[in-house]
């Protein structure tokens, strides 16, 4: 799992601006030119996707099948994704298979934000050079933030990703995908396989600025105080122990006044 982590201030501070989130499968065959199937994301909605794609010929000696997947969600202040391609073929003759999950979504910081990366990616199977992972972050001018790619090799392999820093406010990008495509097998059984998994959440550099206000004050503590004992999932869970209590009510007292 990708997990860019910290409290999480309460005013949104994810806008999403744009979005382009798909999976699609594909076979191809000499008895069946094009068997396809796809899903695309509408709007900033949850995205649960799950495509599939099988063709055999009447004398079974061609077959293949593609799967791909994603379930991918935009909060006001976390992204979570996960996105899988999955691919097998066996031919005598030829056949094409391809298999890919792809996310992408653009959105707006308004104020400057930390965050810490820890992450996965992993490819395994089938040919060389065909089977990507790949999870890409962007700012402001299409400047490179972080970019990590994995191409299969043959063999299971996978990539652990650790990233850190601040976010000025800006236009972001988060892309990530998962593919396999594979064409003109000859008398070979291949599988192959990849994925991305992340979750990213950004805070916001005054978390026990409930409100949002600028400063730490009466108004975050009654909204602390308010949240007593739940589970918010965000502030005014400052320790992020899944509930608020005393722990966080130490750490908005000594926090107390401007944010810096």
């Amino acid at each position: 799992m990708l997990l860019v982590c910290g409290a999480a201030a309460a005013a949104q501070t994810i806008i999403p601006i744009d979005q382009d989130r798909w999976t699609q499968t594909m076979v191809w065959s000499e008895c069946e030119w094009n068997t396809n199937d796809s899903d695309l994301a509408k709007g900033f909605s949850p995205f649960n996707s799950l495509v599939q794609t099988l063709q055999q010929c009447d004398d079974d000696d061609i077959l293949g099948w593609a799967i791909a997947s994603q379930q991918s969600e935009i909060g006001a202040s976390s992204v979570t994704a996960f996105g899988s391609a999955t691919s097998e073929a066996e031919s005598p003759t030829a056949i094409q298979t391809v298999a890919a999950s792809v996310f992408e979504v653009a959105f707006e910081l308004p104020a400057a934000s930390d965050f810490a990366v820890d992450g996965v990616i992993s490819v395994d199977g089938g040919p060389p050079n065909l089977i990507t992972a790949l999870i890409r972050f962007t700012g402001p001018g299409d400047q490179m933030i972080f970019e990590h790619t994995l191409v299969g090799t043959g063999g299971p392999d996978s990539q652990v990703i650790e990233e850190a820093g601040v976010l000025e406010p800006g236009e972001y990008t988060l892309y990530a995908y998962a593919d396999f495509s594979w064409a003109n097998p000859i008398d070979v059984i291949l599988l192959g396989e990849a994925f991305f998994d992340f979750a990213f959440v950004i805070a916001g550099p005054c978390p026990a600025d409930i409100n949002g206000d600028g400063s730490v004050g009466i108004l975050d503590l009654l909204a602390l105080l308010a949240a007593w004992g739940t589970d918010p999932g965000g502030p005014p869970d400052l320790d992020g122990d899944g509930n608020v209590g005393i722990l966080d009510l130490l750490a908005l007292l000594v926090n107390w006044g401007a944010c810096p």
